[in-house]
């Protein structure tokens, strides 16, 4: 993990490629990263525009994301709009 990065620690673990994955990493999104995606429905954390971001800046994939208990969503959620909070004062 660097800087760029955040490790979410997910409330339940899941199969993936014959691992179980506990954690994920979440690099930060640069511009081309959000194409196509309203920069306030990833700040709201609009599910859609998750399932469009994360595979993007994770090891996720859209089936991942449409499989994945709903209470793993929220912390990756909340991360990447953290992403967007300015925390320099």
């Amino acid at each position: 993990m660097n800087e760029h990065s955040v490790t979410v620690t997910l409330p339940t673990p899941f199969e993936k490629d014959g691992k179980t994955i506990t954690e994920i990493e979440l690099r930060k999104p640069n511009a081309g990263n959000l194409r196509g995606l309203s920069l306030l429905g990833v700040c709201e954390m609009q599910f859609d525009a998750a399932c469009t971001l994360l595979p993007r800046i994770s090891i996720l994939n859209e089936r991942d994301l449409l499989n994945m208990e709903v209470e793993n969503l929220t912390p990756l959620m909340t991360e990447i709009a953290s992403f967007f909070v300015d925390m320099k004062q």
